[in-house]
Parts: C-alpha cells; structure tokens; sequence
C-alpha cells in the first residue's frame, strides 16, 4: 500500500507514518516543515527506506497527490491556533478549508480515499451550553453527559466557532461530502510532539516546567479534555484506512477521537502530578471560544473500528514528560 501523508513531519502524521512503515507500506510524505521540531521528525522518518518526501506548502500538495496515485490520503497538513485563526482569517481559510478541498477533490481524481484530523472545535461554544458542575480542580459535565462525554452527532450549530473552528468544519464537511472519514479530535499527546501555547498543551507544558519557564494558564485551569496517546491514535488511523480500502461502510461520516471519560485531565490535574513549582503559574484572561468541558463520546468509533485507547493517560503524560527530557537534552 502506498499512503500519502499531508503534515508528515508533525506528531500525529510521524507517528502514524513510522507505524505504516514498520508495516512494511510505502509512505510519501508532505509537509512545508514551518513548525518547530518537524526536522527532527522529517529525520528520523527519512531512516526508513519506504519513505519518500517532498517539501510543499498545502496549495501544491494536489500535484503530488496527482503524481503519486497513492492508495490512501492522509490529510494533517493544518493551520492549528485558534489565535492565528483569529489574526489572519483568511489564511486560516486558505490552509484548512479550501486547501482542504484541493486535497480530497486531488484524492477523488486518483483514486484516494481521504482520512482527515478534523477538531472538538468544530462543536463551538454550543458545548458550553451543556450544564458543567465544578470540583476542587476540575470542572465536569453534569447530567446524562457526566461521565459519557460529547456524541458525534452534537450539534455543529451555535453561536461561536471561532475562525479556526468555522474552517475545519468546511473541511471536515467536505472530506465526508466525498466519501472520506472526518476525525473529530480532542486532546492528543505523545513522542515526536513539540507542542506550542495554542496547540499540544500537555507538550508545551511539559516543556515550559523542563525550562524552568513560567507556565500561563488561560482560565482558572479546570478546563477538562480526554487525552489519547499517539500510539493509539495511529492504532486507529490504520484500522480506518484498512475499512476505507476494504469498503467498509464507514466513509461520508464523522467521528469522535479522545480518550474517553476513563482518560480526562485538567489543566491543574496536569500541574500538580508533574509538580510544577507555584510560583511559575501564572493565570491570564479565558481565551476566545475555549469550552469548559470537553471530552468524547467514542463509542460510535469504538464500535465501527473495534477499537479503544489502551495507554491510561497518567502512564502516557509520564512517557511524554521523559521523552520531552530527552529530545531538550540533546
């Protein structure tokens, strides 16, 4: 199998990209390499002999896909802040939606199912909506939710997205418009992620606390997210490419990715079990359109994929703060 990997070189498309080549596939990587810590990853990707690579910003990744014909398309290839979304719109519209477009009308022309990492922000702030109770560090959902989390089918239609949340639902709107599967992604984590203050949060913290730098926690730091390890986010990745090559009656949907109730942290879970000193915490103002309370309902993606997180979320953020050691080091 040749799969085509648009984001390559960031975490999620590393990951998923040496898990393929461990298997003995072909992968054809793209990537503009704008991101901190992609040569890193590009690196280690270009030490397996199955990996091709080309260096392109996400407007020219449909000639690739065109020269290619490959059997698969992977789409990770993202403008990723809510922040840059707000500063630059349009940008922000040109990468994640109609660049998205470009990618699976490309794919439809070769052949190419589409695999897309769509976001728990394409939800808005409708999520807010749902009642919350609060707890000593952590706020959680209240009602038939508690303990459950946000269904696939919970409603795209509120009143804010933010620009980054309109985009990637254009874009996972489009994926599925064209038979491909839309993963609606909470939190992920794991090696090969060099998260920044709008995006990877448990990464950058981690890196923040290795620096000694302060830590700034938008909010109060209740927040609470499901966190999913790389190892199983790319688990399911190819379970999902496997059913789409298969025909398996999985595509034009979407679908909830995280870890699940069993797997949620907050922000100040996260800072107490890595002992970050109190004096490196500062608080800032609540950021624009964050919910209070997100995290999946996966058993839509547990049931169609026979799939479910394995790794329990304190056991990966120790493997993340240990691998984020290293890669400082060296």
């Amino acid at each position: 199998m040749i799969a085509l990997v648009t984001g390559a070189a960031g975490f999620v498309g590393t990951n998923l990209s040496r898990r393929l080549l461990e298997k003995g596939h072909k992968v054809v990587g793209v990537d503009s390499l704008s991101r901190g810590g992609v040569n890193q990853n590009l690196g280690l990707l270009k030490t397996y002999t199955g990996f091709t690579f080309h260096k392109r910003e996400i407007e020219d990744a449909p000639s690739v896909i065109a020269s290619v014909k490959p059997d698969l398309v992977y789409h990770f290839a993202a403008q990723v802040a809510v922040t840059s979304s707000e500063e630059s719109p349009r940008r922000d519209f040109l990468i994640n939606a109609k660049g998205t477009l470009d990618v699976v009308l490309a794919a439809r022309d070769a052949g190419a199912p589409v695999i897309y990492t769509s976001t728990n922000k394409v939800y808005g702030d409708g999520v807010n909506d749902v009642p919350i109770r609060e707890e000593a560090l952590r706020y959680d959902f209240k009602g038939e939710l508690r303990g459950k989390g946000i269904p696939a089918n919970f409603s795209v239609d509120s009143n804010h997205h933010s620009p980054y949340g309109v985009s990637k639902l254009v874009g996972d709107l489009y994926v599925r418009e064209f038979g491909g599967i839309a993963n609606r992604c909470s939190c992920m984590y794991g090696p090969n992620q060099f998260g920044i203050v709008d995006q990877g949060w448990l990464s950058h913290i981690a890196q923040r606390i290795i620096k000694g730098e302060d830590v700034t926690v938008f909010g109060n730091g209740k927040q609470l997210r499901d966190a999913l390890h790389s190892h199983d986010v790319s688990a399911l990745l190819e379970k999902q490419g496997q059913a789409l090559l298969d025909k398996a009656n999985v595509g034009g949907q979407a679908y909830n990715v995280g870890g699940g109730y069993d797997n949620t942290i907050s922000i100040l879970e996260l800072l107490k079990h890595w002992k970050a000193p109190e004096d490196k915490i500062k608080f800032g103002p609540w950021r624009p359109a964050d919910q209070r309370v997100f995290y999946c309902d996966i058993s839509k993606t547990r049931e169609a994929f026979d799939w479910k997180p394995t790794i329990p979320v304190y056991k990966g953020i120790e493997e993340l703060f240990s691998w984020t050691e290293k890669s400082l080091s060296s």
